[in-house]
């Protein structure tokens, strides 16, 4: 065999030998990043079932008004609706919570200043707060409060946030629309109580003996 043909020979093997091994690169180089790709959607789905987990057993504080039908004084709640404790439970209220309630500091509400340390599921704090037509009616009184509340809890270590927006104005005209309630009809009985009272005393007074 003439060395010319060899040297062809050998040019084709090596040629198709790189061609082979480019190949072999690229088709590598797809499987790498087919394997990165679903890692990536491994990931992502990981990622969604925690968050659909913890978003089905997380804690979650609420802080709200409450207005009893049977009572003139409205309450603050603070409730845990959520499944599990929230824990390191910060409220902050702005401005800060304010009262026409004589002989009554609001500020020695503990949980307005310090952490409450546990709130466990289905679990409320409820501290009175004033008299609704007192807090609609005094000037000097706000009638709406921004309240920030963190705490912990849950299957994510990080710290939760939310906030809520508490306005007495949506209690305007709740007193004119109560027909009757529990403190109407105690004192309706208190009346009639009194009444036969007065009829009894009546009665004696004008009875004589024979």
């Amino acid at each position: 065999m003439k060395a010319s043909t060899l040297d062809v020979i050998m040019f084709v093997i090596q040629l198709l030998s790189l061609i082979a091994l480019v190949i072999y690169v690229v088709k590598t180089a797809e499987m790498a990043e087919g394997t990165r790709q679903s890692a990536r959607a491994m990931d992502r789905s990981v990622a969604e079932m925690v968050e659909d987990r913890d978003h089905q057993i997380a804690p979650y504080v609420v802080v709200y008004f409450d207005h009893q039908t049977d009572s003139p004084i409205f309450d603050l709640v603070i409730k845990n609706t959520g499944r599990t404790a929230a824990r390191d439970v910060e409220i902050v209220f702005d401005p800060p919570l304010q009262s026409s309630l004589k002989n009554y500091d609001i500020n020695n509400l503990a949980f307005l200043h310090r952490v409450i340390p546990t709130l466990p599921p289905d679990y409320e704090i409820r501290a009175s707060v004033d008299v609704i037509e007192n807090a609609l009616e005094f000037e000097n009184l706000p009638k709406q409060y921004r309240v920030s509340v963190s705490y912990t809890g849950g299957i994510k270590a990080t710290r939760r946030e939310a906030g809520y927006l508490l306005d007495l104005n949506i209690f305007q005209g709740i007193l004119e629309t109560h027909t009757r309630s529990l403190t109407d009809l105690s004192h309706a009985v208190e009346k009639i109580s009194d009444k036969l009272d007065e009829l009894s005393k009546t009665i004696r007074e004008n009875t004589k003996p024979f």
